[in-house]
């Protein structure tokens, strides 16, 4: 199962036990079939504050340039829940046939149902700028590609002007094994190399391949989901290289990961 969950004791987002009755009465509400994977998730916690408070973004959003924000998925009920989405479709003005996910006022994540009764595509709803974009092809890669944005109370514009990570830094988290540091500086680079000049593709590449081996699982995961983040960047031969290595995991997320990356490919 997928990690996500921040367990907050204190989380106002979390709600009641998932039933299998509130699984039916939303989708008959609906008139849709909710993802599996968002359904799996749910059984561990329904709805709450997640451990990350980003996504990448295709165009701008009111977050920054490349990324949005996210610091909670909602589960299956009501205040806050994906039901409260009729009344906040009424109220914003918003498109018909979508499910919220995520956000309040202005900005918001959603499933899109306009075109699909399942499998719907993540959009991004801005309602200031009227703007719709799609983030994610599926729930499923949606949260593959979730990650940590540090220093949120400063402009992140004013962050991609000085670079987060160095090689040198990487190599330093390697040889200490500070996984912390080290999954933290895979997924930065992962999600920011287009604008890190001092970052060599082939040498980042090798680093994933070496990486691929790692004994904490942890940092396989992060490899796979920076490869399916940069599957459009990093030759072929690279990413099937990863998915050999680690085409049969112990661990059932990176395996499940892995499988994205497959889909991506395609």
């Amino acid at each position: 199962m997928v990690k996500i969950w921040a367990n907050n004791p204190e989380d106002t987002y979390k709600l009641k036990k998932l039933k299998v009755s509130d699984i039916k009465k939303a989708e008959k509400i609906f008139g849709i079939n909710l993802p599996k994977e968002y359904i799996e998730i749910l059984k561990v916690q329904n709805g709450g504050e997640i451990i990350y408070n980003a996504f990448p973004s295709p165009q701008p959003t009111a977050w920054d340039e490349t990324s949005g924000y996210i610091d909670h998925i909602f589960g299956i009920g009501k205040d806050p829940g994906i039901l409260d989405t009729p009344y906040y479709i009424q109220e914003w003005e918003m498109p018909e046939n979508i499910v919220l996910i995520s956000g309040d006022g202005s900005e918001w994540i959603a499933f899109d149902y306009r075109h699909t009764k399942i499998n719907p595509p993540i959009i991004y709803i801005n309602n200031d700028s009227n703007e719709i974009i799609t983030v994610a092809d599926s729930f499923n890669e949606f949260i593959s590609i979730l990650y940590t944005q540090e220093n949120t109370g400063t402009s992140l514009l004013e962050l991609y002007e000085a670079p987060q990570t160095s090689q040198q830094e990487v190599e330093q988290f390697i040889k200490e094994n500070n996984i912390c540091e080290l999954i933290g500086a895979i997924d930065l680079i992962s999600h920011d190399i287009d604008e890190m000049d001092h970052i060599n593709v082939n040498w980042y590449t090798d680093k994933l391949i070496q990486l691929s081996h790692h004994n904490d699982s942890d940092v396989r995961i992060a490899v796979v989901k920076a490869a399916i983040v940069l599957e459009y960047l990093i030759d072929k031969d690279i990413l099937n290289k990863i998915i050999n290595i680690l085409n049969n995991d112990s661990d059932i997320d990176v395996l499940n990961f892995i499988e994205i990356l497959k889909e991506k490919m395609k």
